[in-house]
C-alpha cells in the first residue's frame, strides 16, 4: 500500500466524499474514465473491491478505508489546519472557551449559531461547510464520524434572590412559578434529554413565560426574575461565575439526563484526534 502514488490516493479520498466517481471526476478536473481507470488498476493490484456500487452511490470497503487514511497522512505531513468552523449551543461554547482560548498554536476557532434542522446540519457537514457540530445526535451518515461528546443529570436553576424558593426546591416551586424554556424545535432537544417525555402532565402543563435558543439569555432571565429553567448540571458552575443563581435537584418524576455528541467529517480524523476539544 505503500507503494500507491498520492495521486490514485487523492482519487481514492474523492470518490470516497462524494460517493460517485463522477462527482469526483468533476471535483477533481479529470475525466471519469480517469476514476475508473484508477479504481481498477488498484482492484487489480491490492485483490480487493475498493468500492461496491449501491443504489445510494459507491460505499467504500475496509481497503479503501485504509487508503483515504494513507492518503490524510501523507497530506497531514506537509499541511498544518490552522482554522476551525464549530457549530454549537452557546453553553458548549462558553465550557470550551478556557482551554481554546488559551491555546497557543494560532488556531483559530470560529463559532457560529447552529441550525434547528438536523438534515441541515448534517448536510453543511458534509459539504464542509462546518468541520465540527456539537449538539444532539444525528442520523448516521458513512462520511461523518459521530461519538458520544457530554453527558449530564439535570437541575433546576432559579435566582440567588428568589422572592420564595430558598433552602429547597420542591413540585410545589414547580407548579407556582413560571417557566423559562431552552426551545429550537421539538425533537433537537427531546432527543437529547433521556427521560424526558413532552406529554408528561408535570412537562405539558407547565406556564411558560419565555422560550429561546440562547441559553445564556434564559440563565440571564432567570438570575433577574422568579422564573425557573431545568438545565444541565454540566452548564450550572460557568453560570453562576456570570449571574447570581443557585441550583437544586428536580423532585422525584423530573430526573432526567443530558446527552450529545460531537459530529465531524471523516476527512478531519487526524487533526482533531490531536486537538483537545475537553472541558471537563
Amino acid at each position: 500500500m505503500n507503494k500507491i502514488n498520492l495521486q490514485k490516493l487523492k482519487i481514492v479520498n474523492a470518490v470516497i466524499e462524494c460517493e460517485s466517481a463522477s462527482k469526483a471526476a468533476t471535483q477533481l478536473n479529470i475525466s471519469p474514465s480517469a476514476i475508473s481507470y484508477t479504481i481498477k488498476s488498484l482492484r487489480k493490484y491490492l485483490g480487493a473491491d475498493i468500492f461496491i456500487r449501491t443504489r445510494s452511490g459507491l460505499k467504500p470497503d475496509d481497503t479503501a478505508w485504509a487508503l483515504q487514511e494513507r492518503y490524510r497522512e501523507i497530506v497531514a505531513l506537509n499541511t498544518s489546519r490552522k482554522e476551525f468552523i464549530i457549530a454549537t449551543y452557546s453553553l458548549i461554547e462558553l465550557l470550551l472557551a478556557d482551554s481554546l482560548h488559551n491555546m497557543e498554536d494560532g488556531t483559530l476557532f470560529h463559532f457560529i449559531t447552529m441550525d434547528t434542522c438536523e438534515n441541515e446540519r448534517l448536510s453543511k457537514l458534509k459539504q464542509r461547510e462546518v468541520d465540527i457540530d456539537i449538539g444532539g445526535k444525528l442520523p448516521d451518515d458513512i462520511s461523518i464520524i459521530s461519538k458520544k461528546y457530554l453527558q449530564s443529570d439535570t437541575t433546576i436553576l432559579v435566582s440567588e434572590n428568589h422572592s420564595s424558593i430558598h433552602d429547597k426546591f420542591t413540585l410545589t416551586g414547580w407548579h407556582e412559578n413560571t417557566h423559562l424554556r431552552w426551545r429550537r424545535d421539538l425533537g433537537s432537544i427531546t432527543s437529547m434529554i433521556n427521560g424526558m417525555d413532552p406529554t408528561d402532565a408535570l412537562i405539558l402543563k407547565r406556564k411558560i413565560s419565555w422560550e429561546s435558543p440562547n441559553l445564556l439569555t434564559m440563565a440571564y432571565l432567570c438570575a433577574n426574575s422568579d422564573s425557573i429553567m431545568i438545565i444541565p448540571q454540566v452548564f450550572v458552575a460557568p453560570l453562576q461565575n456570570v449571574f447570581p443563581l443557585k441550583s437544586f435537584a428536580p423532585p422525584a418524576g423530573l430526573e432526567m439526563q443530558f446527552e450529545c455528541y460531537i459530529h465531524y467529517h471523516r476527512s478531519l480524523k487526524m487533526e482533531l484526534d490531536n486537538l483537545d476539544l475537553k472541558f471537563i
